[in-house]
C-alpha cells in the first residue's frame, strides 16, 4: 500500500471532523428602537434646561419694563393677586410657546429632519380598532385617571394655601390657566418630556429607567404650584409614569397626549362645576 492510500483514511476522517467545527455564536447588539433612535443626546437636553433659563429670565424681564411703561410699580405685581395671577399665566405661556420654538428650530435646522414625526408624534397603530375609537378611549382613561387622583388627594389634603391658588383665585387669570392647562399644556408637556427628554433616557439606561425618571420629571415639575403639598406632588409623579408608559408602549406621544388631554379637562370641567362657572371667583381686586 503506497504512502498516499496510508493517509486516506486519516484525511477523510478530517474532512469528515471539519464539517462539524463551527465558528463561535455572534450575538448581535439589540437593535434600537425606531422611537428612541433620535439625533439628539444628553447635551442637547443640557442646552434646553439652559434655554427654558433664559428664556424665563427675558420674558420676565420684558414683562416688568411692559408693566412700568403702563404705569406699574414693580411692588404692583406682590400686591394685587389679579395683577399677579395673569402675569403668572401670561409667563408660563410665553415660556411653553419658547420652547416648542426652539425645539422645532433645532430640530429642522440643527438636525434637518422632520419636526413632529421626528419628536415623536407617529400615527398611532390602533389594529381593528378604529382610531376614532382608540383616541376615545384614550381620553376617557385619562379623565379616569384624574378621579383616582382626586380621590387619592382627598385622602391628605394640604392645610395651607398652594402657590397655584394665587392664579386660580380671580376669575380672569383661572380662565387664562384653565384655557391653558386644555389647549396648550398637554401638547408642549407631552412634546418635551414624552418627546424630546423620554427616547435620549429610554436609550441610555433602558426603558423602566426612562419610564421611571421623565414621569418623576414629569410630576416635580409641577413642585412650583404645589410646594407644601407632597402627597399631591407624589401623585403627580405616579400620572407622568402612566403617562411615559403609554407612551414607550404605543411608541408614540400621541397616545400620551389624549391620555394627558382627558385627565386635564376633567380635572378644568371639576374645577368649573366647583366654582359655578367661575361664578364663584371673584373679579379683579
Amino acid at each position: 500500500m503506497s504512502a498516499e492510500e496510508d493517509r486516506a483514511p486519516l484525511l477523510a476522517s478530517q474532512t469528515v471532523s471539519d464539517e462539524f467545527v463551527t465558528e463561535p455564536p455572534h450575538f448581535s447588539q439589540p437593535r434600537t428602537p425606531d422611537d428612541l433612535n433620535v439625533p439628539w443626546g444628553v447635551w442637547d437636553l443640557v442646552l434646553l434646561v439652559v434655554v427654558a433659563f433664559v428664556v424665563s429670565l427675558v420674558a420676565g424681564l420684558i414683562a416688568v419694563v411692559a408693566l412700568s411703561l403702563l404705569g406699574f410699580a414693580p411692588t404692583a405685581i406682590q400686591t394685587s393677586p389679579h395683577l399677579k395671577g395673569i402675569l403668572g399665566v401670561i409667563l408660563q405661556i410665553v415660556l411653553d410657546l419658547g420652547l416648542l420654538g426652539y425645539l422645532a428650530l433645532r430640530l429642522r435646522v440643527g438636525f434637518d429632519v422632520p419636526f413632529w414625526q421626528t419628536i415623536g408624534w407617529r400615527k398611532l397603530e390602533t389594529g381593528i380598532i378604529s382610531r376614532g375609537v382608540a383616541y376615545f378611549g384614550l381620553v376617557l382613561s385619562g379623565a379616569i385617571i384624574s378621579l383616582l387622583v382626586v380621590a387619592a388627594s382627598n385622602l391628605n389634603l394640604p392645610k395651607t394655601s398652594l402657590p397655584i391658588d394665587s392664579v386660580i383665585q380671580d376669575r380672569a387669570s383661572a380662565f387664562l390657566f384653565l384655557l391653558m392647562a386644555v389647549l396648550l399644556a398637554p401638547i408642549v408637556e407631552e412634546t418635551i418630556f414624552r418627546g424630546y427628554l423620554y427616547p435620549v433616557v429610554a436609550r441610555s439606561w433602558g426603558l423602566v429607567p426612562g419610564i421611571a425618571v421623565t414621569g418623576a420629571l414629569f410630576g416635580l415639575l409641577h413642585g412650583p404650584q404645589l410646594w407644601g403639598a407632597w402627597w399631591q406632588i407624589a401623585l403627580l409623579v405616579g400620572v407622568g409614569i402612566i403617562f411615559s408608559w403609554v407612551r414607550a408602549l404605543t411608541q408614540t406621544v400621541v397616545a400620551s397626549y389624549f391620555l394627558h388631554l382627558g385627565y386635564n379637562s376633567l380635572q378644568l370641567l371639576a374645577f368649573l362645576l366647583s366654582t359655578h362657572f367661575l361664578k364663584s371667583i371673584p373679579g379683579p381686586n
